[in-house]
């Protein structure tokens, strides 16, 4: 892959991330609404749904009356990218709870030990999971109180007219 290939990912990459930045900063409601539904999109994005996150985000998000369009963008944090780093922190943070190594699990899994390997292995990763989504959907939160707040003091700055004589 060529540098020039490298730096359009990149800038997409970056265009992607300001793209999602701007419209949950310009969500028309209260910045606390606002974080919570998108801590609580981030938490079913990156907990495992097997597919069915949106709508269980936008569920619940209308059921605790946080905001829905925050929500659905919280579940993006999880896509092809990110993906592979929060399987991996789960599992290590699991392993880690646990006391045990993942690859003795996958060992005796290997060894025919299989329901009982798979059980562990799930058990395992779930917890770290656990762990993982509600960390995540805590710093979510923080982040976008933050950032809408923010934007929107920035904004009033801008429209304020300067007075005469400045």
């Amino acid at each position: 892959m060529s540098v020039k290939q490298e730096r359009t990912i990149i800038v997409r990459v970056k265009r992607r991330f300001r793209h999602l930045y701007l419209r949950l900063v310009r969500v028309a409601d209260d910045p606390v609404h606002i974080a919570l539904g998108f801590a609580l999109g981030v938490f079913i994005g990156v907990f495992p749904t097997f597919g069915i996150g949106i709508p269980v985000a936008l569920f619940l998000a209308a059921l605790f009356r946080w905001n829905k369009a925050a929500a659905l963008l919280g579940t993006l944090l999880m896509n092809p990218l990110t993906t592979p780093f929060f399987w991996s922190l789960s599992g290590a943070v699991g392993a880690l709870m646990f006391r045990t190594d993942t690859k003795l699990v996958l060992r005796s899994f290997r060894g025919g030990e299989g329901l009982k390997s798979l059980s562990e292995g799930a058990l395992i990763y779930l917890a770290g999971n656990t762990v993982v989504a509600l960390l995540s959907a805590g710093i979510a939160y923080l982040l976008a109180v933050r950032a809408v707040r923010f934007y929107r003091r920035e904004k009033e700055k801008r429209r304020k007219p300067g007075t005469v004589g400045e």
